[in-house]
């Protein structure tokens, strides 16, 4: 018998790390193999927990049937109540209940006979030896899985809780808090849920009880003991309470239903007071927690105006405490904001904090970005709104808190520390819309464009967010109208710099008409003129630039401009490096001398950032360009190809690159690398594609291309202008390894069918490590003796680890094999590798394209070998236990 679960285990263990556990409950009488094992009792409590846990994780997702599900309950309960009389085993017996409380809950077997089986199991469980501290875990076990069958099937334990209740008064143990958060999901499910929930598949009366106060002596009951709960047993009791005590009311009408007259009293919130009091001055963030949430649930009801202030001081007090972490901190900034109920929409609601506790918000320059932007906007909720402050003391302690983050961002230029005050303005305009706000905005603005260019997006976006907030404010011209003549006031060099970042300014600064163009369009010459030093002439930058030409002739017209502007397009269609630009410069130029004003705006349209502008150029929109929208794509969930790797040779190339200062001869390791460095390793691979059966007949413009990836220079896409179904695709790649490292390249293709684009994953472009071993290219000795180069090499390897700084490494170990066996194991692309070999000894020189190597020598040792292995590529040793 010990055989069979020995075989059967192993067997789960292989398939299942394989990632294939489908295959193993594709034979419907596998798992009851599994379940026959738990009967034996030579088979070891930790196997048996093992294959428990194989059934319940795994069972539902590969598709057991469901008409197997009773025979299975069933046989598990058989099981469990065997194991119970004979008293042992208590840990499985708990995952025999812990699965079939799973399997109940997965097969939505709650409304089932063999359900009620399971639940009056676990309840016979959990009455049976009260306050026995042996069965402890058994009880704690079984009261935690009828909580979760509660939880999924509110009102199914509603007859028992007469009998609960009575359990867990009795229970004097460590097991007392699970009791208690089972008999607080019954009654909170008994007080909340509709009527609707208590006829799922069978009529369940609701019974109330004749006298309320016994529940509200209950719940005294629990909330008296408190303290010998856990954290996370105290959260899942104290939100059923406050769900209690909120649906209380609803008894009147259900009594209604059952035709009982009561008298009806409400549960009071007060009965969660003195834990509140009690955990208000506590550092512990999930139990302070806890107090604020009860706050905001029964506000002006638990705590007096006085201890409502002490709850704010306390949180005022935790701001700043140096031992807290700075999650902590934002958790209380949330807390003190919750509490107040502010908002940016409501300017006229601010937070009720004493004009002598502002200082506490005040960011301090040791407080890390996100507690800075916290304490701002918290700091900003203190004033209503400031539009018609006269003298200007608010708004100035306002903008005061926002210096250490300003500063922060002026010093290292970080663009976390820039969103988060562009964060922190727009929430006080936002809230205030001040004059003296949008005066202290451009002056930030001014400092930060002009040291750091690259904010130039956040900033307009900051202030397309102020045009979109107050449309009627000037504060967007005014900001806009700044930005731009700071750039057309730009140094050349530092113009030519940061172009990209400065054309975007221009582009919505020639939008409006009340900001003049002629600037404008003098930094457009310079940039015209000097685009081969700027960016060698690129499509972008000519792109750019008639971009907000265009926007200049629709919004300003050629009045004034008809001479500069004409200059500037002339130079473009003429001496501009790229086609396309030149043939876009020459449609403007046409209009401008041939048509009106008025006929020019008929038949061009002002474009921004997200209107009819196009990131790339139109020679390069093809299926594989990253720049959508110009026709629809239609992604398929299943590829419709098959796209299989043939082969993978390596191959080694001149490098046209390297420039040859040396004799040829190789004296030491850095001469060797220098020569290595002459060549350029190509691993060459062939492909094999072809259409699935499922898919058309046949497809057009298909386009193959590979997800980039670090160890490796990007992969030319490959195209085919038609496939067909009946035949075979073969193609070659061309792969050139920077780092050694296997790796999977995501894979997908576009085709057209009909009139149709279509997008589909394929089979991922997979370069395993057998594809990167290889014998060493470069021959050190000459005449040429493999024996000789392995050596050397490894004497300069050795000598190198002994070097400071060192990239090289040495290891041993051993294989338990004899060395006929660990030579008959040896992977082929290691064995290809293979130097020399002796009657006790084998070495292999592996070299690891581009520039790695390893090293491995192999000696015999009676019943095993040792393997000492040296290399410059120390992931390399990952490699060795799956090659041997």
């Amino acid at each position: 018998m010990s055989g069979s679960w020995e075989d059967t285990l192993i067997k789960s263990r292989q398939v299942i790390s394989s990632g294939a556990y489908d295959k193993l409950f594709s034979d419907n009488y596998f798992i009851f193999d599994l379940i026959k094992l738990l009967y034996s009792e030579s088979t070891d409590e930790r196997i048996k927990l093992e294959l428990l846990v194989l059934i319940e994780e795994f069972s539902q997702e590969a598709g057991v049937q469901t008409a197997n599900v009773d025979q299975i309950v069933q046989s598990l309960l058989d099981v469990c109540h065997q194991l119970t009389k004979r008293g042992r085993q208590f840990n499985v017996t708990c995952q025999i209940l812990t699965t079939l409380t799973t399997i109940l809950i997965l097969y939505d077997q709650q409304d089932t006979d063999v359900c009620q089986s399971v639940v009056q199991t676990l309840l016979a469980t959990i009455s049976n030896g009260v306050n026995v501290t042996e069965n402890r875990l058994l009880h704690s076990t079984a009261c935690q899985c009828l909580t979760q069958l509660e939880e999924d099937s509110p009102g199914l334990l509603w007859r028992e809780k007469d009998s609960l209740i009575k359990l867990m008064r009795q229970e004097r143990t460590s097991v007392y808090e699970d009791y208690v958060m089972l008999v607080t999901k019954v009654l909170q499910h008994g007080f909340s849920a509709t009527d609707g929930i208590w006829t799922k598949g069978k009529e369940v009366d609701r019974v109330v009880p004749l006298d309320p106060a016994e529940y509200r002596q209950i719940i005294s009951q629990i909330m008296d003991n408190t303290s010998l709960f856990t954290q996370g047993g105290l959260w899942h009791i104290v939100l059923d309470l406050v769900n209690i005590v909120q649906n209380y009311h609803e008894i009147s009408a259900t009594v209604s239903v059952v035709n009982i007259v009561l008298n009806y009293h409400e549960i009071s919130a007060t009965i969660f007071k003195p834990m509140m009091l009690h955990y208000m001055s506590t550092f512990d963030t999930a139990l302070l927690h806890l107090v604020v949430f009860i706050q905001s649930e029964f506000e002006m009801e638990v705590l007096t105006d006085v201890e409502e202030k002490q709850l704010q001081n306390r949180l005022l007090a935790g701001l700043n405490h140096p031992s807290l972490i700075p999650a902590q901190q934002l958790f209380y900034c949330h807390w003190i904001e919750c509490l107040s109920h502010v908002t940016l929409l409501n300017p006229d609601v601010s937070v009720g904090i004493c004009d002598d506790q502002h200082q506490v918000l005040f960011p301090s320059v040791f407080d890390p970005i996100d507690c800075q932007l916290a304490k701002l906007g918290l700091l900003n909720f203190c004033f209503p709104s400031l539009v018609k402050e006269d003298n200007g003391k608010a708004a100035a302690m306002l903008l005061a808190g926002v210096g250490y983050l300003h500063k922060l961002v002026w010093h290292t230029g970080s663009p976390r520390a820039a969103k988060a005050l562009f964060r922190a303005l727009f929430s006080m305009y936002r809230r205030h819309c001040s004059k003296s706000f949008s005066q202290d905005i451009n002056r930030f603005l001014r400092g930060l464009i002009s040291g750091f260019p690259f904010f130039i997006p956040q900033a307009l976006d900051f202030i397309e967010s102020l045009r979109e907030m107050t449309p009627d404010s000037p504060v967007y011209l005014e900001i806009l109208r700044l930005l731009h003549h700071q750039v057309i006031s730009t140094p050349q060099q530092q113009a030519a710099q940061h172009c990209y970042f400065y054309l975007q300014v221009l582009k919505r600064a020639s939008l409006q008409t009340e900001i003049p163009p002629q600037g404008t369009v003098r930094f457009l010459s310079y940039l015209a003129e000097n685009s081969l030093s700027i960016d060698e002439g690129s499509w972008r930058l000519g792109t750019s630039i008639l971009v907000v030409c265009q926007n200049i002739l629709v919004c300003h017209g050629t009045r004034n401009l008809y001479t500069d502007i004409g200059d500037l397009l002339f130079y473009l269609m003429v001496n501009y490096r790229d086609t396309d630009i030149k043939d876009k410069a020459r449609f403007y130029y046409m209009l401008i001398t041939s048509s009106t004003d008025e006929k020019i705006c008929m038949i061009i349209q002002p474009t921004t950032d997200s209107h009819l502008f196009h990131q790339e150029a139109i020679s390069n929109l093809l299926p594989n360009n990253k720049a959508r929208g110009h026709s629809s794509v239609v992604d398929l969930e299943k590829s419709i190809f098959h796209l299989e790797k043939l082969k993978v040779q390596a191959e080694f190339f001149w490098n046209n690159d390297y420039k040859d200062t040396d004799d040829g001869k190789i004296g030491d390791l850095k001469t060797y690398y220098q020569t290595l460095n002459k060549y350029r390793t190509v691993l060459k691979t062939v492909h094999r594609i072809s259409l699935a059966e499922s898919g058309p007949k046949g497809v057009l413009a298909l386009c193959i291309y590979f997800e980039d990836d670090s160890s490796y220079q990007p992969v030319k896409e490959v195209r085919f202008p038609r496939i067909n179904k009946e035949a075979l695709y073969k193609f070659d790649l061309d792969i050139i390894p920077l780092i050694p490292l296997p790796t999977k390249k995501m894979t997908r293709c576009e085709f057209v069918d009909g009139d149709q684009t279509f997008r589909c994953r394929v089979s991922d472009l997979d370069i395993a490590k057998e594809d990167l071993f290889f014998p060493l290219p470069v021959e050190i000795t000459s005449p040429a003796d493999k024996e000789r180069d392995f050596q050397t090499l490894w004497d300069w390897l050795a000598e190198d680890v002994k070097q400071e700084g060192s990239t090289c490494l040495e290891s041993v170990m051993t294989v338990q094999k004899p060395m006929a066996n660990f030579l008959s194991s040896v992977k082929p692309c290691l064995r290809t590798c293979q130097v020399s070999q002796g009657a006790d000894f084998v070495k292999y020189g592996v070299f690891l394209p581009p520039n790695k190597h390893l090293l491995i020598s192999v000696t015999s040792q009676n019943d095993y070998v040792i393997m000492k292995l040296i290399t410059d590529f120390y992931q390399s040793l990952l490699f060795i236990r799956q090659l041997i």
